[in-house]
């Protein structure tokens, strides 16, 4: 990531001019190598490659409306680094700005083992930052939730969550027994539905299933009609907009063995934990700068690259703190 991209995350988190339109913000996070750079691609419909993801970067979509020289742009987030950035949401979800913005959680489901627990923990960021950009105000039901059977038992984040549990034709591939599918399915569904969001299962190659993910996501940027049709059945990749699910649909998650926990959330994540062992090698690296550094070059040149990411991580880090300490950030849209 460049000094372009900081000097569009400063731009944003400090304020610019304001251009003659409001965007809306979509933010991707989720797992290291889930696959978040190829779908924005396929979102944005561009066939080259994508390149890895350091940190935090740009992109924007325009789509006209219409009318002459009317326009609406989506401003594109891209988190990299799986759970060791997760502190640069704050450059993101600004309080002037939440209310636009949209968080995709990309979960890698050819590690099914890791793909809860990086659920629950982008879940629990995205609820922490979202209260903090709302100074703690409770978040109201909206639709379409005021008159659901199950109002009471979810608790919206406070913005749209699309929730993707991609390559999912690999974990089709190695867990497609109705005994894997059944119960990843629905342990999704649970926390997808408790938590407000919507929930699909997306496979790279397959032009059907990446169109409904492209409407879904045209949704949330440019407003746009929202596929109708729910998927619940195991057997096929799950669509499940938001409000679309119900806790008796889901049903009551499994007994396990030595799980005594009443609460459904937790049994459903013993449930999860008891189906999918985890895999040694598959466990995220534990110092962030691991993302754009290794002590094992000693070529001058590799040497100066990783000295400028690392500095450019630390710039970050310094946005995200000035984020965070400022009273009224500027909303706007940068004309790139």
């Amino acid at each position: 990531m460049g000094s372009d991209i900081l000097a569009v995350v400063k731009d944003a988190v400090e304020g610019t001019e304001a251009a003659d339109h409001e965007g809306s913000e979509l933010l991707f996070v989720g797992s290291k190598q889930a696959g978040k750079s190829s779908i924005i691609h396929n979102f944005l419909m561009k066939d080259d490659a994508p390149k890895p993801t350091t940190a935090l970067e740009y992109r924007f979509a325009r789509r006209s409306t219409g009318t002459q020289s009317a326009a609406s742009v989506a401003n594109i987030w891209e988190l990299g680094g799986g759970t060791q950035l997760a502190e640069l949401l704050e450059i993101v979800l600004l309080p002037a700005r939440i209310a636009s913005c949209t968080i995709v959680i990309a979960l890698d489901m050819s590690a099914p083992a890791e793909a809860l627990p990086t659920l629950q923990f982008w879940l629990k960021k995205a609820r922490e930052q979202v209260g903090a950009a709302r100074a703690g105000r409770p978040v109201p039901l909206a639709e379409p939730w005021t008159d659901h059977a199950d109002r009471t038992e979810v608790r919206p984040i406070g913005i749209p969550v699309v929730v993707l549990a991609h390559k999912w034709d690999v974990f089709e591939a190695e867990y497609g027994q109705p005994k894997f599918t059944k119960v990843a399915c629905k342990a999704l569904r649970y926390f997808a539905h408790v938590n407000g969001a919507s929930l699909l299962c997306t496979k790279h190659k397959d032009k059907g299933v990446m169109s409904v993910l492209r409407n879904v996501l045209y949704h949330h940027a440019f407003a746009t009609p929202l596929v109708s049709t729910a998927q619940l059945d195991a057997g096929k990749p799950l669509v499940v907009p938001a409000g679309a699910d119900s806790l008796g649909g889901i049903g009551k998650p499994p007994q396990v063995e030595g799980c005594l926990a009443e609460s459904a959330e937790l049994r459903w994540a013993a449930a999860y934990e008891a189906t999918f062992e985890k895999r040694e090698g598959k466990r995220e690296a534990a110092d962030v700068s691991a993302v754009v550094s290794s002590e094992q070059y000693a070529e001058e040149s590799i040497d100066d690259l990783r000295r400028q990411k690392r500095a450019e991580l630390e710039e970050l880090r310094r946005q995200a703190r000035l984020a965070a300490s400022m009273a009224a950030p500027q909303a706007g849209v940068q004309e790139l």
